[in-house]
């Protein structure tokens, strides 16, 4: 697997945003002592963040990751921000570095100049009480406008009181006009879905704007792994999301392992790797079958939903857990995988391949289904970009962004495949990339198979040295996940800050809305298929 090189001339992206910042931002400080392999951190001034910020996005081919805030206020009498981008294809990460000041703690927002950080922004806002002033629509994000005033979880001096006086209440965007009717759907839902509340504007059915409100559920898992073991720490990152298990527990323990500096023994990186394809595959069956469910193609979702159940009692024949819990563990695995189980497993996922695409081209010769998703939910490429789209919806929008082709972990290095892309970023897009990525899956896994190295499963990790950040990304079913993880002076978790790709998504859905009809959102919704979990972490 290669990636595709720089113009013969032309400098790799980070070579080319360190130049700039060099040239351009004099007060900047391109860190000198590198601890990571992969990251590179820029300070900069607060005042002048969202600038630097700006230039690396749309200037110098940064993409958007993650933007978080930790709480210095004690030692250092600071709020400390990291803004990280993606620089593929040169497999790095360039993280600019600021100090908000304790005393008053406000910024120019970075998200005024970069959309991509409005959540994370908002967030900020209300887990550290860290203010972006000029953010395009600084409502709180996950605690809601009840929630009392100064009281803000992630900072250090919180102390969780017995009870709290008070109840949700939000805001949303207006949107008048003659005719103009609100549709509030949720937060609680028929089924078993978590809470999310959906604000439609509307005339007759047509949608002009949809506003998305979660936070029902937040459950404090940054600050509950605060002065916990790291292995506590694996077991809280392995239930922030029930579909992600792996992606999570992967993400966890790269940002161990950078931290205490070892590498995983090859085998062990096989085993993981084999893991999270599973694990995509039965995420991309799932949303599938929720797609045509929608379009009231019931053959169809019971078709998937029956290959779905097979990769399950797969995985849990193999691992001993259906969702693949227990198995990643900081150093490498704990299960291993003999040769009959591996002949077995390809043996399985050779029928499931059968009977996934004769379904999917079943589906896809349906008019009346593809009448509905055709031109359905488009998500334009530019917008995507903008909003920091990442996984399978970002690829359905043309953009070619993969972290196991970008910034290659576990076994990807070693291993041939295709990242699919599709132009149209409509819901038969979306449709058309998770079938694609499904064959893709068992590709890597025969090959993985083929390739299977012996040795250890796992490298001891010893003491983590403190005040050192580990930062981590994986591609999980639904896009980008990443960990950042620093311990104390006794070797326990100080920091962890977790983004997942339902964090990214969840603004590019909204957009995807306006201009189709109401009952086309269910439709649209399952196309995403996003997480409300791992958003109320």
């Amino acid at each position: 697997m290669s990636t595709t090189p720089p113009v013969v001339g032309e400098l790799f992206p980070l070579d080319n945003a360190l130049r700039g910042i060099r040239e351009r931002f004099a007060d900047a400080v391109i860190d000198a002592d590198r601890t990571s392999l992969r990251e590179r951190t820029v300070v900069v001034p607060a005042t002048r963040l969202a600038e630097v910020a700006h230039a690396v996005a749309y200037e110098w081919g940064g993409t958007f990751i993650t933007l978080f805030g930790l709480d210095e206020c004690a030692h250092e009498g600071r709020f400390r921000l990291h803004v990280s981008f993606s620089m593929a294809p040169e497999d790095a990460i360039l993280t600019l570095i600021a100090a908000v000041n304790a005393d008053d703690p406000r910024y120019p927002s970075v998200a005024a100049r970069v959309p991509a950080a409005a959540w994370c922004e908002r967030e900020l806002r209300d887990m550290l009480g860290v203010v972006a002033d000029g953010h395009p629509d600084l409502r709180p994000l996950v605690l809601h406008d009840g929630w009392p005033a100064g009281v803000h979880p992630l900072r250090k001096d919180f102390v969780a009181p017995a009870s709290l006086d008070w109840s949700p209440r939000f805001t949303v965007p207006r949107v008048e006009g003659e005719g103009v009717f609100e549709i509030p759907v949720g937060p609680i839902h028929a089924g078993i879905i978590e809470p999310g509340h959906f604000r439609f504007a509307t005339v007759g059915e047509s949608v002009l704007q949809l506003d998305a409100k979660l936070g029902w559920t937040y459950r404090g898992l940054e600050k509950l792994a605060e002065g916990q073991t790291f292995q506590r720490g694996l077991e809280i990152a392995e239930r922030m999301c029930g579909n992600c298990t792996l992606a999570h527990a992967l993400a966890y323990s790269k940002a161990a392992e950078e931290i205490a500096g070892i590498p995983v023994p090859a085998r062990g990186r096989a085993i993981r790797t084999v893991a999270a394809e599973l694990e995509r595959i039965h995420n991309h069956l799932g949303d599938l079958a929720g797609i045509v469910n929608d379009c009231a193609y019931v053959v169809g979702a019971a078709e998937f939903m029956r290959w779905k159940e097979v990769v399950h009692q797969l995985c849990d024949a193999l691992f001993g857990q259906r969702w693949l819990r227990g198995v990643c563990v900081p150093g490498g695995v704990r299960v291993d995988l003999d040769d009959a189980q591996q002949q077995w497993m390809r043996s399985v996922l050779a029928e499931v391949r059968s009977g996934v695409g004769l379904t999917s081209r079943a589906v896809l010769a349906n008019d009346a289904v593809v009448d509905r998703l055709a031109a359905t939910g488009v998500l334009r490429t530019q917008v995507a970009r903008d909003l920091g789209a990442t996984g399978p919806a970002a690829r359905a929008s043309g953009l070619a962004l993969d972290a196991r082709r970008d910034h290659p972990y576990s076994f990807y290095k070693e291993l041939d495949f295709q990242v699919i892309r599709r132009d149209a970023g409509d819901v038969q897009a979306r449709f058309e990339v998770k079938t694609a990525e499904i064959f893709e899956s068992m590709n890597l896994i025969d090959q993985l198979v083929n390739r299977m190295p012996g040795g250890p499963l796992v490298q001891h990790m010893g003491e983590l040295p403190p005040g050192r950040g580990g930062f981590a990304l994986v591609e999980s079913p639904r896009g980008m996940v990443t960990h950042w993880l620093r311990p104390g002076p006794d070797g326990r978790i100080a920091d962890w800050r977790v983004r997942s790709a339902s964090h990214a998504l969840w603004p590019a859905l909204a957009q995807c809305v306006p201009g189709n009809i109401v009952p086309d959102f269910p439709l649209i919704n399952k196309s995403f298929n996003l997480c409300y979990a791992c958003c109320d972490k």
